[in-house]
This record gives structure tokens, sequence and C-alpha cells, in this order.
């Protein structure tokens, strides 16, 4: 169905099929299949049994006449969503088993223009495909369950957009926690900011930068940050060495004390991450990397603040 035509980008608002969540298909993980969220790269002690919503970044960034959704069902789009789920997602799963719908997400594009009715009806479109496979996760998990939420840039925007809309008193009292990294979350949400690394019952949020950015403070204190090594709010810095480990190859290698972490203005700022083939890197936005920088440190610190539900019930 032909419903709009191309902005500066040359895209068209051509809406791709539905995605069924009723179906294994449409998932890129889901506790009834082993797939990609399962992989591990680290020894994992236990699983907690609490189910994970994940929700990945953007991987549609579609040329002169592509679509300014993707298509879910296509081979080439799921095939771009692998890495990133793989990667990401994984972190996660220590709590138990990985959701990852696949959703027709917007393109890169709706960042690059001033928001529009095309873009404003892009961004509904992989939302509301967000907001259905949410209620599906749930009825499949059960009532009373908890649960965790986790997302990263594009994905972070429907999370955050799902619990300012959808979150109820019943669904934030089963939240263990959200991580919405990777876009910037303002602290004025439902549930509350994680002042510490053993609370429930919130979110943490972070972007990663190089230390020499320059940022506006205007609006940070609007928004809600949390160290990612020291899982509070305070601006001291955290150095490398108290890193655990980053994983940024596909091989998950771990490569412990690469990058520290310190709050500024709204962001975590660092030095540079030296790594194999890190000289390749020019940009002072670590945006691809805040979760696989971090990577052991969301795993342990999922797995304390979970320990600590368990002594709490």
């Amino acid at each position: 169905m032909m419903v709009g035509c191309a902005l500066s980008q040359d895209l068209v608002f051509e809406v791709p099929p539905a995605p069924d969540f009723t179906h294994l298909d449409n998932w890129a993980g889901h506790a009834e299949k082993l797939d990609i969220t399962d992989s591990v790269f680290v020894p994992t002690p236990r699983t907690f049994g609490v189910p994970v919503f994940y929700v990945y970044p953007t991987v549609h960034f579609p040329k002169k006449g592509g679509r300014w959704n993707a298509d879910s069902y296509s081979e080439e789009v799921r095939d771009k969503t692998y890495f990133g789920v793989k990667m990401q997602s994984s972190a996660f799963n220590v709590a138990g088993p990985v959701y990852a719908p696949y959703y027709r997400q917007a393109a890169y594009q709706v960042y690059n223009v001033a928001p529009n009715t095309t873009t404003a009806n892009a961004y509904d479109l992989a939302y509301n495909d967000v907001r259905i496979a949410f209620e599906q996760f749930l009825l499949e998990i059960g009532p009373d369950v908890p649960f965790v939420l986790a997302s990263h840039s594009q994905g972070t925007d429907h999370l955050e957009r799902l619990i300012r809309n959808e979150f109820d008193k019943e669904l934030q009292d089963r939240l263990v926690i959200a991580y919405l990294v990777g876009m910037p979350v303002l602290a004025d949400l439902p549930i509350p900011l994680c002042e510490d690394p053993m609370q429930t019952g919130c979110f943490v949020s972070w972007r990663t930068f190089h230390k020499s950015v320059k940022t506006s403070s205007n609006d940070a204190r609007m928004v809600g940050v949390v160290n990612p090594l020291s899982w509070n709010t305070s601006t001291t810095e955290v150095p490398a060495e108290d890193n655990p480990g980053a994983i940024v190859f596909e091989s998950g290698e771990v490569l412990p004390g690469l990058i520290g972490a310190q709050i500024q203005d709204g962001i975590i700022i660092a030095d540079r991450p030296k790594f194999k083939g890190s000289w390749l890197i020019r940009t002072k936005d670590y945006h691809r990397g805040d979760i696989n920088l971090y990577y052991l440190s969301i795993r342990e610190n999922l797995q304390a603040r979970l320990e600590n539900l368990e002594q709490q019930r």
C-alpha cells in the first residue's frame, strides 16, 4: 500500500506486512527456541529464570527509493539484526530467556531530518510493533512474573515511550530493572532512576563519548544517567582498571580494563578504548559500543540485582 512519497532522502512511506508475534518466526529471540540471544561468551554460573524483553537498535539504513520502515519479514533485514542482537542481548541472558521481536523499525534517516508527519508515522509504526510484541510477551510469561527490559538506540526510544504510555502500578511492581541505553532518557519516567547497584524497579541509562567531546549542560539535569561501572549517579570517575571486561568482537574475546566511565553533563565520558583495530576509531561518539564496552559489568550488575531481589522475597 503506497501512502506517501519521499522527503529529502528519497525514501518511500510504504507499510510492510505486520509481524504476527504469536508465531515464533517473528522473534529473533524467544524462550521456546535456541537462538542468538542464547549466546554465551563468558561462563554463566546460573540464570534466574527471569525473562528479558529486549529491543535492538537501528539496523535499517535504506538507500534512495527504500522504505521509511523495515520489512520485518525480509531476510536481508533479519541478517542485519544478527550481529547487534547477538552481541547486545547476550549481555542480559544471565537473567533468563531473552525475547527479542523483529519489528518494522524506522529508517536511520528519521534522525537526520526535521520532525514531520512522515517521520512521525514511521516512528509510530515501529513503536506499535514493539508495544504489541510486549503485550504478547506478557501473555506468554504469565501474570505476576518479574521481568527485565533492555534496549539500545532506537529500541530505547520505543521502550521509554512504552513505559510512559503503558506501565501501570502492576507492571512497575513486576519490573526488575530497565536498561535503557544509548539515547537521552528524561528522568521523569513513571519508574525512578536507579541510585545504587542493588536497587530494583528502576531504570539505568547512559550514552558514551570521548572525554574531549563538547556538550551542552542546559538540559543535562533533566536526563537520567547512571555510571555503567559504579552503577550509581556519582560524577566520580571510575578508572578503566575497574571495568571487568568489554566484548567488542564476535569471537567473544573478553577485554578487561578497556575503558573507564564518568558522568558529565548527562552523558558518560571516557578515554578512547584501545584494542586491535581501535586506531580506526576517529569519532568521539562511542554510541555503537554503549553496551559492549561495559558488557561484563552489565552482566554482573544484573546478576547482583536479581540475587538481591531473591533475598528480599
